[in-house]
């Protein structure tokens, strides 16, 4: 398992490889920072979704922006672009399809929240080849000691990875990953927010 680290947003084609996870740095304006900031500290949660509804026991705070089921593969862009409140997650989308998701096509769209004794439980988001999901941490503020990390394990065993959802930071990897959020700590006074971009690459016929 290894971690491959970029101060910007990168060319489309520096895509992580199975078991890796890419780690972007001050890639997001302040500005836009600022506005999803805004939207995610709004009453738009929804307490008990889980990543996978048949396996896990407890569930977490959830915000739906765009998309359909996970069998879904079409383009949820209209629908994000349509979505009045989700503007800040339309620009973030933009922004990102214009560096290093060039040439993907966003299926769906959401936000997941985490607070002190809310669980993640170990699950991959696809089995196809050419799916990824890119997280963006948009809380104000976080501290090691808050935890929180989101944990990546390698197939077929191993050490896993750690990343910890530092404000800003946006991660990328493949859908066929194992990996988990792992609760925040008593200490920790803020609502842990990944905003989540699930793509395929664009395929022929693609509008």
């Amino acid at each position: 398992m290894s971690t491959l680290q970029l101060d910007r947003l990168a060319p489309a084609h520096v895509m992580p490889a199975h078991g890796e996870v890419l780690v972007l740095e001050d890639s997001v304006p302040l500005a836009l920072r600022r506005e999803i900031l805004g939207l995610v500290r709004r009453p738009i949660w929804a307490y008990g979704w889980k990543s996978v509804k048949d396996h896990d026991r407890y569930g977490f705070w959830h915000a739906h922006f765009a998309g359909g089921g996970e069998d879904d593969q079409l383009s949820c862009e209209p629908a994000l672009a349509a979505n009045v409140q989700a503007q800040p997650i339309h620009r973030l989308w933009r922004l990102l399809a214009s560096g290093i998701l060039e040439g993907h096509v966003p299926v769906r769209v959401y936000a997941n929240g985490h607070t002190y004794g809310v669980e993640g439980y170990i699950h991959t988001d696809s089995e196809e080849e050419d799916a990824f999901t890119t997280i963006y941490y948009a809380h104000a503020a976080w501290d090691a000691n808050w935890a929180g990390e989101t944990v990546f394990f390698p197939q077929g065993g191993g050490a896993g990875k750690a990343v910890l959802p530092e404000p800003g930071r946006v991660i990328v990897f493949r859908g066929a990953t194992p990996h988990v959020a792992r609760s925040a700590s008593r200490e920790c006074p803020e609502l842990r927010v990944s905003v989540v971009i699930k793509t395929r690459l664009a395929r022929p016929g693609d509008q």
